[in-house]
Formats: C-alpha cells, structure tokens, sequence
C-alpha cells in the first residue's frame, strides 16, 4: 500500500474538495445561540431539544449530474442520503418533504419512481413538498425529520483523545453501473434486511462518543469532517478498514457507502460496538486512535503520512470555539 499515493488521491478528490465551501454558507445562517438547538454546525443533522425526545432535522440535494444521467437513481439517493443522515445521529427517520424542479414530465416521472422505491424500502413516507414544473433546470432536493432520545444522540463533535476509531461498512454491494464512486448495498436487498442497516446506530449509539455516515467525501474524508468537528486528529492505518474483495482501495476509500459510518468510542467498547454493527450485518473494524493533533494521520507499517493538517484543510464543519 503507497500511502502517499493514496492521500493524493483523497485530497484531490472532488467529494472532498466541495465541502470547504460550506463554511461561508453556514457560518452566516445558522444560529449562534438558540435555546433548543442541541448542536447544529458540523453535524449530519440539527438536533432540536423537544420535551424528552430530540428531533433531528437534515436536508440533501442530489448533484445535477447524477440527475440528467439517471434521474430514477437520483431519486432514490435523494431518500437515502437523508436516511443516512438522520441514522448517523443515532435517530429514526419519521417522515419527509422534497423539492422537485423539473420541466421534463418523463424525467420527473422517472425521479419520483426513485423516490417512492426509496420510500418503500426504508418505510420513511414522503409527506408533501414542491413542484417547479417550468424550471430551466432539474434537481431533486429533500428534507427529513427524525427523532431519537438524548441518550442516544450522537454528534460529530463528541471524539476524545484516545478513543478507538470504528468503520461499520456494508460489503455487501456492488458499483452503481455509470457512477464508479457509488457503492450500492441497499436496492437488491429486503426492506427489513435495509431498515436493520439503518437503524444499528441507534442501537450502539450510548456507548460512542462521535459518529458519522460515510458520504460523498469517502471514508477517510468523512472522518476528516469528523474529527475538524471534535477539534481533534487521528491515526489511521488505511489497511485495516474493511473493503470488498478484489475492490481497489483508493476507489473504496472515495466511495459514497449505501450504508457505512464510521464512529469512535472508549477503547473498552470498541469491541463491542464492532460486534453490535456485525450482528445487523456490517463488517465492523478498529481501525485507529483519536489523537490531540489536529491532523489525520495515515499509517501502515513503516509508512507515514499527514492526509489532513485540519489547522489549515477544512471541510466546513469546525466549531468556533473548537479552531486551532
């Protein structure tokens, strides 16, 4: 394994460049102090203090691209990727919204066959939304909202210094034909088989102390999102994560997982919370250490290498008063 040919790879790739501008959008809009916003910036989704329970609320759009290429794909991501992240809080997705601009009757025909398979498959129903039927272009965009209980909440910004760090993938998938960095684990199986997936976070979640779905920045860069959130660093030896046989391993580390997070926990624990991933059907590994320097470091054998320095890399997630 050529690590720095591997960190080249990653920090050039487009999923993990993208996010550096969200920054500037989020800084701006969300609120610095509202009494019943548990946690907002960095996280996959805001969490909202609501009697005993903690309601989740997360939107996701689906990149033009992937729309005009395969619009019933698209919108079935579109439900996905906001599962995942209502999931990545250790929540359950309740109910959702979208927005749909499209001129083109047969290509919004085709994204909402996606979305409504999508529906079905994760038992989320899609509750209302908006229709601009004379855009001059096409986006699916939707909205979600989950719930979970405090104990149960995991944030992105939670990661201590010497905590395990843990991926959770589903290996069981294979490459959307026409998007080689789609890993799809989810359309050729059950609802059941999906939904027990999904909500394993949920059932793990009071023994981790930060967490996130692997996304459009990939398993390392997704940790990196992490780990600027806790304003801490990390070791990583790459080899250890788990990937599918005859899978390359720069292709797997950029990948969108259909279902994949990786999360951190006391090292007394990590076993555990492997095992709980592995009996919902995830292949679970401890892959690394949470670190006081602010830098994810990869490591194998006698290799080392800085694949973000997060005092000066950022993917929009850093706290205010986490900076370096």
């Amino acid at each position: 394994m050529d690590l720095r040919r591997l960190a080249g790879q990653v920090r050039g790739y487009r999923g993990v460049r993208r996010k550096a501008s969200i920054e500037e959008v989020a800084g701006a809009l969300i609120p610095a102090d509202s009494p019943d916003v548990i946690a907002a910036h960095g996280e996959d989704a805001a969490a909202i203090r609501s009697g005993r329970q903690v309601l989740l609320l997360a939107a996701d759009g689906i990149v033009e691209s992937m729309v005009g290429k395969d619009p019933e794909w698209a919108g079935y991501c579109s439900v996905l990727v906001n599962v995942n992240d209502i999931a990545a809080m250790g929540g359950i997705p309740v109910a959702m919204v979208n927005v749909l601009s499209c001129r083109d009757a047969r290509m919004r025909a085709c994204i909402v066959r996606g979305m409504r398979r999508a529906c079905d498959k994760f038992g989320v129903p899609m509750v209302g939304g908006h229709l601009h039927p004379d855009s001059s272009y096409s986006s699916v965009d939707v909205a979600v909202l989950g719930r979970t209980t405090p104990s149960r909440l995991v944030l992105s910004s939670g990661a201590r210094e010497g905590d395990a760090v843990v991926y959770a993938m589903d290996l069981d998938g294979e490459f959307t034909p026409g998007f080689p960095f789609s890993w799809d684990t989810t359309s050729g199986k059950s609802a059941g088989e999906v939904r027990r997936r999904v909500l394993s976070m949920n059932r793990v979640a009071p023994r981790l102390t930060a967490g996130k779905d692997i996304s459009n920045p990939g398993a390392l860069g997704t940790l990196g999102m992490l780990l600027e959130a806790s304003g801490k660093g990390a070791e990583v030896d790459p080899s250890l994560v788990p990937i599918p046989e005859g899978v390359d391993i720069r292709q797997w580390m950029t990948a969108y997982q259909g279902c994949g997070f990786v999360v951190t926990c006391g090292r007394q624990d990590a076993r555990g919370v492997a095992r709980s991933f592995g009996r919902a059907g995830l292949t679970a590994s401890v892959c690394g250490t949470v670190i006081r320097p602010h830098e994810l470091r990869l490591v194998h054998d006698e290799q080392r290498e800085v694949l973000f320095d997060l005092a000066r890399d950022t993917f929009g997630c850093a706290k205010p008063d986490r900076r370096p």
